[in-house]
């Protein structure tokens, strides 16, 4: 028997449906905490915050969902589970994947669920982006990926530009998303302080990083912020990520604020 929706710990607060599958992302209730007082208490300041635990669920009517490694917590329904490699079957394949596993970081093989029923992945106090692409190839950075339709197709990206590999500060590879369907991310804030640009041929230089996204067009790299010894002192910055072309390019303004506090929080010495 189904639990009536008036009784369920949580509420769908976004929905996106293609085909036979359904993004919802749930929103649950203030928590009640559990039998540890240490818990309690966190958990009290996170409702008094107005934080919420998030999950995302996918329900499938003979449909596939591709999702990152080990986000699945349970599952109900006729749903089997398919593994990939993304580079073709047998030993050969098995092979090409292992290698670009380890050049990348990323586990060999990418779940693929197949069937009717519902996922359900690990509920997070984070946030989401339930993004729908219209046979667009974006650049992510690594972490950020979470699942998608079975249409889309993912890879992994090599940044393009030497230096932006070493001083980046992204990784020497990001995750690439192509084709037409819903893609969904887990981004450091909330969707509404994620700030979209559009570049004209135009130049977009970021001191930090905090850019999420960028469309193929975009071309990455890292610059000094001035071209000359002098300029570099005297400016007060040092390395800047640049982007270039004509595109779009998401920033997350905020995150490096919120990373400030997260680290002054973590070295504060209680008041006795």
């Amino acid at each position: 028997m189904n639990t009536p929706e008036n009784h369920l710990p949580f509420q769908v607060t976004e929905s996106v449906t293609r085909g036979g599958t359904i993004f919802e992302l749930l929103e649950y209730k203030p928590l009640a905490g559990s039998d540890s007082l240490a818990i309690a208490e966190q958990v009290y300041s996170l409702n008094r915050a107005g934080v919420h635990l998030r999950q995302l669920r996918v329900r499938l009517q003979n449909d596939a969902v591709r999702t990152e490694p080990g986000v699945l917590q349970f599952l109900k329904g006729n749903i089997e589970m398919e593994s990939s490699t993304g580079a073709g079957g047998g030993v050969g394949g098995f092979m090409k994947g292992a290698i670009a596993a380890a050049r990348t970081g990323e586990t060999i093989f990418k779940p693929l669920y197949r069937g009717t029923g519902e996922l359900y992945l690990e509920p997070s106090f984070g946030h989401y982006w339930l993004m729908q692409l219209k046979g667009q190839t974006l650049f992510a950075d690594q972490g950020l990926f979470c699942c998608c339709e079975d249409a889309i197709k993912v890879d992994a990206h090599k940044v393009e530009s030497f230096s932006a590999r070493v001083a980046g500060g992204e990784g020497r590879y990001q995750t690439k998303v192509s084709g037409t369907g819903v893609v969904v991310f887990r981004i450091p804030v909330p969707r509404s302080e994620i700030l979209e640009l559009t570049l004209n041929n135009e130049t977009l230089q970021v001191d930090g990083s905090f850019a999420l996204l960028r469309t193929a067009e975009v071309h990455f790299s890292v610059e000094k912020a001035s071209t000359s010894f002098l300029g570099a002192l005297t400016s007060g910055e040092g390395l800047l990520q640049t982007f270039r072309g004509t595109g779009k390019v998401w920033i997350a303004p905020t995150q490096p604020l919120y990373a400030r506090m997260g680290g002054l929080l973590s070295t504060s010495t209680p008041i006795a």
